[in-house]
């Protein structure tokens, strides 16, 4: 299941801090960022960003999108 979600960082001239991309089998779930400050992450949600041919089914376990959240903010606090 973990190999299901992936987290991409790449640079964005509207953010100062890298943003990082999580993906759920390829499909755009969310982007993080601290840009703000390290106090504050934010997560923005896409409902139709990168809509890939194939319908991919949104539905994992809660555990595992809180474990890639939290890496994915321990990343971008490092």
């Amino acid at each position: 299941m973990k190999n299901d979600f992936s987290v991409d960082f790449f640079s964005d001239s509207k953010y100062e801090e890298l943003p990082a991309e999580i993906s759920y089998r390829g499909q755009i779930l969310c982007q993080i960022n601290v840009d703000k400050c390290p106090d504050l992450v934010e997560v923005e949600f896409f409902a139709d960003s990168r809509v890939l041919q194939e319908s991919v089914e949104m539905k994992f376990p809660l555990d595992k999108f809180i474990n890639i959240l939290n890496e994915t903010k321990l990343e971008l606090l490092a």
